[in-house]
């Protein structure tokens, strides 16, 4: 896997399951924790999915969380944690990386690669596409640009551009959907945050776009994390959407049967 040449098939020689894990949010305590349990819960497991605000703030490389999860993905023998960004991110710094190697890959670290939106790919023969970023509730009270960025929103032109490229197995999003598990969609409707008109209108273009791709491509599973809840349904059309959980919290992590499909979550790391 290498940032200068077009890659889709990401799969590693006999890898046959996954894990798949919510927001870390620059946690080094947490991933000390999260990641060797989940080396322990799936034995052989080489590959992390990430679903998003995972922890890029500068700086990027060198001795920074990036730094932590390669010291604890070397003690685990986890090969690569691949990670469709969140809203929570240095979008800035982000979109320079995506943008000296347009619709690629991009190693940030040792073993930390980073998706940009529409990235698609396959492991195991099954097809994948990341598609990262959401909207920030609280970005009124952040500083733009340093804080908050503009381009952690997806726009339509980027949905359109990724609907293009047709329907797939798996959809790895931060932001969820209109419709979702129903944990979340009673978290949304209920706002305990006390969010206000502006940023819950804010939010909903978000989940409007993120829909649109979602419907347009039709995965059979659907994986976001960003509400920070562990919940799971099974849609009327027999998609299943699974909502990760965020650090310190039990659902945090999952293992996904590249093979048969199936979803196992892994329990909470603090417990022995």
């Amino acid at each position: 896997m290498t940032t200068n040449e077009t890659v889709d098939d990401l799969s590693l020689p006999g890898e046959s399951v996954v894990a798949m894990a919510g927001d870390w949010h620059a946690d080094s305590r947490w991933c000390g924790q999260v990641i060797p349990f989940i080396a322990r819960k799936v034995p052989g497991v080489r590959t992390i999915l990430h679903a998003g605000d995972f922890g890029f703030w500068p700086p990027l490389r060198g001795k920074s969380f990036l730094g932590t999860v390669d010291y604890w993905s070397a003690r685990a023998n986890i090969s690569r944690v691949l990670v469709t960004p969140g809203n929570h991110e240095q979008w800035a710094n982000l979109n320079a990386e995506f943008a000296k190697n347009p619709n690629q890959i991009v190693q940030m670290s040792e073993v930390v690669w980073v998706m940009p939106r529409g990235f698609r790919f396959t492991l195991a023969g099954r097809s994948f596409m990341s598609f990262g970023g959401g909207a920030s509730l609280d970005f009124q009270d952040r500083v733009p640009e340093v804080s908050w960025f503009y381009d952690e929103m997806a726009s339509d032109a980027e949905v359109d551009q990724a609907i293009a490229g047709g329907p797939v197995d798996v959809l790895l999003t931060h932001e969820t959907i209109d419709g979702g598990t129903p944990l979340v969609e009673r978290i949304i409707g209920a706002n305990p945050m006390g969010w206000n008109a502006t940023e819950l209108a804010y939010s909903a273009v978000s989940r409007r776009r993120i829909t649109r791709l979602y419907e347009a491509v039709k995965p059979e599973v659907l994986v976001h994390g960003h509400i920070h809840v562990k919940d799971e349904t099974v849609t009327a059309t027999g998609t299943r959407i699974y909502s990760l959980a965020c650090d310190w919290e039990q659902g945090n992590a999952a293992s996904f049967d590249l093979e048969s499909g199936a979803w196992q979550w892994l329990g909470d790391p603090r417990r022995r």
